[in-house]
């Protein structure tokens, strides 16, 4: 009996201190991603890219409502 409880205390320390290691590298982690981004987002964005995206999406909508429209007219016959 007395040695059951000495495991399930050490269990529980070591789970203690896996977690704590656990969360200390994710910590580091972030911090490296945020130090890649920072180095990367230094540019602002394009104006040209900006605004060919604007014109896709634009582009894109006009064709959903064509094909919406197409298909609510075959449905109605």
């Amino acid at each position: 009996m007395v040695t059951g409880a000495a495991q399930r205390g050490r269990g529980r320390w070591k789970r203690a201190k896996s977690r704590r290691k656990l969360e200390r590298v994710a910590k580091n982690q972030g911090r490296n991603a945020m130090a890649r981004n920072e180095s990367v987002g230094g540019d602002p964005p394009d104006k040209l890219l900006l605004s060919a995206l604007k014109y896709w999406e634009v582009e894109r909508d006009l064709i959903e409502e064509r094909l919406a429209t197409m298909r609510s007219a075959t449905a109605a016959f």
